[in-house]
């Protein structure tokens, strides 16, 4: 008995991760595939957690903060997961607006909220990054790990947690503005080259002619810029693993 209660409560943990993540995000994996997932996960680990609490002495209003926590934990380690993928939509929209790409036709793409093609592209990139570095392992390694800093049930919502996810969120705007950065800078520069000639030669009409030269500025931009991009993107990617061992102890109030 004292065996499935444990198995289930992995169950939350790392179902309440597998939910939000966002390699199955993309490929639109059905929820009952990663549930089922994440139960595999939990039988297959279950006997690796030694930092089990006394089932004998805890009662129904117990179990239920047990079960809410856990699922807290989950939810948790998987919006750090996907935060990167957060960041690399700010860029796309960014990289999109100073390139003139705004007004072209829009793809469905992650939940189905409308995304530009730059955004598409990093979302694939990243993705690709995250498999070709096995980081999705790392990750279900980091969560076991989290159970010595994060026992079942021992979460707690306090100032020191939002404080760590407004640092996470602050680095996902800052993420977001480099890797879009030189696009950015070379939107800004044909603008005020544009301006400059409107206000030389007031028979030219700026802004209609200045959409096509930012298309082609941003594209150029961002195709030459796209390894600096890659790189950027796998150092953030790389930090995943240790930043969900650090949310889970904050989480736990350490």
């Amino acid at each position: 008995m004292e065996y499935f209660l444990l198995v289930f409560l992995m169950f939350l943990r790392f179902g309440g991760l597998l939910i939000i993540f966002p390699l199955f995000v993309m490929a639109r994996i059905p929820v009952k595939v990663r549930l089922a997932l994440a139960l595999l996960i939990g039988v297959v680990l279950a006997g690796n957690i030694s930092a089990e609490p006394d089932w004998r002495a805890l009662g129904m209003g117990d179990m239920a903060g047990i079960v809410f926590f856990e699922l807290c934990a989950g939810v948790l380690m998987g919006l750090v997961c996907r935060m990167v993928f957060y960041a690399l939509e700010i860029a796309g929209l960014r990289t999109s607006t100073d390139s003139g790409l705004f007004i072209t036709m829009n793809f469905a793409g992650m939940e189905g909220i409308p995304q530009q093609a730059p955004s598409i592209i990093l979302f694939l990139l990243a993705s690709i990054m995250i498999v070709a570095m096995n980081v999705h392992y790392f990750i279900i390694e980091a969560v076991q790990a989290s159970y010595q800093l994060l026992p079942i049930g021992g979460g707690a919502f306090h100032g020191g947690l939002i404080n760590h996810l407004g640092t996470l969120i602050g680095k996902v705007f800052l993420t977001g503005v480099m890797i879009s950065s030189p696009v950015m800078a070379a939107g800004f520069l044909v603008n005020f080259i544009m301006a400059l000639m409107g206000r030389a030669v007031s028979k030219i009409n700026v802004f209609a002619e200045s959409f096509s030269i930012r298309l082609i500025c941003g594209i150029g931009v961002f195709g030459a810029t796209i390894a600096l991009m890659a790189e950027y993107i796998a150092g953030y990617i790389r930090s995943i693993p240790n930043t969900l061992l650090i949310t889970a102890r904050i989480f736990a109030g350490n």
